[in-house]
């Protein structure tokens, strides 16, 4: 399984993510470009909506097309989408927005395929373990990209030179990705042909279904986790407004040196994913996620003590800690929700509430620090204490909706399943549905109180069913949610 075209890959997704991690000084551009915060949260907000409506398309077209093929074509439609940034002089152009959008669109494509790709080739016993190693290369990639970043950079963006060689090098870098992943091969030499014979299997049984089978924009509905979508949400602009905002919050101390914070950030998450998440996952992931918001929130408070750039390791140290929590354990949760024929959808959903959180909270930072500015406030320090406050705010009501029992709408896909099986079977044998409902198969439709998972009547997930070594629980486990629907997305990384 880790074998040699496996690293290949590992690296050039490594260096992709050095590419992505070397614009951090996106702000930088922006700023040099005549632009301010404000500006800069518009930019990349608006840049979101290519992840966000790329996702749901992104999905199609791997199986359609094959995921080797989209993600050479998406590391090429990078490096161009860096090479266009050449042209733009101005931040009120249309054509920064455009090249924004296109960028993060191409490397949603990315990420998304060469994961396709990897973990085609393994078995689902084997899935989260491999998903877990593959995506460390992004935070490979960060420990690369920050320090060459200030290498590159000294002081900042100040002439054109400068600003072109930043996505030169970007480029290149992606580039040079490129025949790294060419040497990686198809997922199983007759995949093309399993995929041909797949679709002429769906055809011939197909067009039957087809007619019953519900829209994408139904299920999504059906099955909706609020609560975790919000936390996402909530989440992703707590998790990428800092790093985007960063390289000006430092500027302003009259230095830019970024490496130290995005060093150190990395190299916690990788250890904590490795080392401490498993453990913790046996406390339940409601309570994962509520305490990882709580560190996440704290991680915003450590920012007001920065004055020198060593500092920023500080705040990094949290800041990796709560994105190594919430980030599985949210995709895991919400994914959950949705019966097993759709996780990929579930998948897709959850991760896209992650870009939803800086197109939300992109805009909405840059407005807090115009604001600030001009009620002569601190602008930074008002940016991160408006942040911490909206998130504790969120957790509060997170758990709030757990002990209302508002969190799930709909029971799990197995649970339900078997209690329609016991009503029509009662139904057919005369037999009382209550007197059915009270076999031991639909004992585990009941709800627990405020995040259960893991008290006396709802057994956590165990670290064994979690790495996909053991098989799924009952249903009962984690309140109503199936763990083995949770397993394929714990340890996904975001791009």
């Amino acid at each position: 399984m880790y074998d040699f075209t496996f690293w290949l890959a590992y690296l050039s997704n490594a260096l992709v993510s050095a590419a992505n991690t070397l614009l951090c000084r996106y702000a930088d551009f922006v700023n040099f470009l005549g632009g301010t915060e404000y500006h800069l949260g518009w930019i990349v907000g608006i840049g979101m909506v290519g992840s966000l409506l790329g996702r749901f398309a992104l999905g199609d077209s791997i199986d359609r097309f094959g995921a080797r093929r989209l993600w050479l074509i998406t590391i090429l439609g990078t490096t161009a989408s860096c090479l266009l940034h050449l042209v733009i002089f101005d931040y009120r152009s249309p054509l920064i927005y455009f090249a924004r959008i296109l960028y993060i669109l191409m490397l949603a494509g990315v990420f998304s395929a060469s994961m396709t790709l990897i973990t085609g080739r393994v078995t689902k016993e084997r899935l989260a373990e491999v998903i877990g190693i593959f995506g460390s290369a992004g935070f490979a990639g960060v420990v690369l990209g920050a320090p060459l970043a200030d290498v590159l950079f000294p002081h900042g963006i100040s002439d054109r030179w400068s600003a072109d060689r930043l996505f030169l090098v970007a480029a290149a870098l992606c580039l040079l990705s490129y025949p790294l992943a060419c040497l990686v091969p198809e997922r199983n030499p007759n995949h093309r042909m399993q995929r041909r014979q797949t679709r002429s299997r769906i055809d011939l049984r197909g067009q039957s279904r087809q007619r019953k089978r519900p829209s994408t924009f139904g299920i999504l509905c059906h099955y909706w986790p609020g609560s975790v979508v919000a936390a996402g949400i909530v989440a992703g602009a707590a998790l990428f407004i800092p790093p985007t905002f960063l390289p000006r919050f430092v500027a302003e101390m009259g230095v830019h040196d970024v490496s130290g914070f995005f060093v150190l950030y990395a190299v916690t998450a990788i250890t904590v994913r490795s080392v401490i998440l498993r453990p913790l996952q046996r406390w339940g992931l409601e309570r994962v996620i509520a305490a990882g918001l709580v560190i996440l929130a704290i991680s915003q408070l450590l920012f007001l003590i920065v004055r020198r750039p060593w500092q920023l390791v500080i705040p990094g140290l949290v800041f990796g800690l709560g994105h190594a929590l919430l980030f599985p354990a949210i995709v895991g949760l919400g994914s959950a929700a949705y019966p097993k024929r759709h996780r990929g959808l579930a998948t897709t959903l959850m991760m896209a509430t992650f870009d939803a959180g800086l197109f939300v909270g992109g805009p909405i930072a840059g407005a807090v620090l115009r604001f600030a500015g001009d009620f002569g406030l601190p602008r930074y320090s008002a940016m991160f204490v408006a942040v911490c406050v909206s998130v504790l705010v969120f957790d509060a009501v997170f758990v709030w909706l757990q002990r209302a029992k508002v969190f799930r709408k709909h029971p799990t896909s197995d649970s339900h399943c078997a209690q329609e099986t016991l009503r029509k079977i009662a139904e057919i044998s005369g037999v009382s549905p209550a007197v059915s409902a009270c076999a031991p198969v639909s004992q585990g439709s009941h709800t627990a109180g405020v995040l259960s998972a893991g008290s006396d009547h709802t057994p956590a997930l165990t670290p064994e069913v979690l790495s996909g070594a053991a098989e799924s629980p009952t249903p009962a486990a984690v309140s109503g949610i199936n763990p083995d629907e949770a397993t394929a997305t714990i340890g996904h990384r975001p791009s």
